[in-house]
């Protein structure tokens, strides 16, 4: 504390460890009442339309009522797939490590991801998994979660279709799998927030999902990286240690 004419001056506190943890609890409590709000709003809104209509003695015809509630059901799913995705980034499960055939859990996920994309988008998958990448060390769940997370951001990254590129490769010490993609690509100033929870470059979109690729390749000593190649699209390598 100093002292002049005006009275006694105390300097600001510095922040600590518990401001920085409370300014992230509350950008995260935000970004949750944030992206589920949306999906929220839009299921209200569409079962007070149909308590309307049935309180009136109006009922829906078969194809209205079809699609109010197959828009209810996505986005339910929206919501789900946050709060799923919120668990896995604030509280991480121990892998539980098994041998996994790579090519097989590729097509397992790609089979999940088809109703993600846009029907006439023309996407087109680029599978290459050679042998002595053919098997990986991994909890099973939790690599379908990362790589369908980082497959469907290479799919909403083509909204008009493109290339969805897939390589595996097994180093001396790691096993790397490329997810590609033909859109855009990252902006440069971007690039650095991308892993960041609730950040995303996309309207609408959670953007939880690198944030919790990230994650679980930290529960499995991996790592994973954005490839910046200065042009359009982008690449993301997700690397395990390989594990005999």
């Amino acid at each position: 504390m100093s002292m002049d004419a005006a009275g006694p001056r105390y300097a600001a506190p510095s922040a600590g460890p518990a401001t920085e943890s409370g300014a992230g609890l509350a950008r995260m409590a935000a970004g949750v009442a944030h992206e589920l709000r949306n999906p929220l709003a839009v299921i209200l809104a569409r079962v007070q339309l149909l308590q309307l209509g049935l309180k009136n003695g109006k009922l829906p015809d078969v194809s209205k009522l079809t699609r109010t509630l197959t828009t209810i059901e996505e986005q339910t799913l929206r919501a789900s797939k946050v709060i799923e995705n919120l668990s896995v980034f604030a509280r991480p499960r121990v892998p539980e490590l098994q041998s996994l055939d790579l090519t097989e859990t590729m097509h397992h996920v790609l089979d999940q991801l088809g109703t993600r994309t846009v029907e006439g988008s023309s996407i087109v998958t680029d599978l290459d998994i050679p042998t002595e990448a053919a098997t990986v060390v991994a909890d099973g769940g939790q690599l379908r979660t990362a790589l369908g997370e980082l497959m469907a951001n290479a799919v909403d990254a083509m909204p008009d279709g493109g290339n969805l590129r897939i390589r595996a490769r097994r180093t001396d010490h790691a096993l790397e799998i490329s997810v590609a993609d033909t859109g855009p690509g990252v902006a440069p100033h971007d690039a650095p927030r991308i892993f960041e929870p609730f950040f995303s470059t996309r309207p609408g979109a959670a953007g939880l999902g690198l944030a919790v690729v990230q994650t679980i390749a930290a529960s499995h000593h991996g790592t994973v990286r954005l490839v910046q190649g200065g042009g359009a699209g982008a690449e993301f390598v997700l690397s395990l240690p390989a594990r005999s």
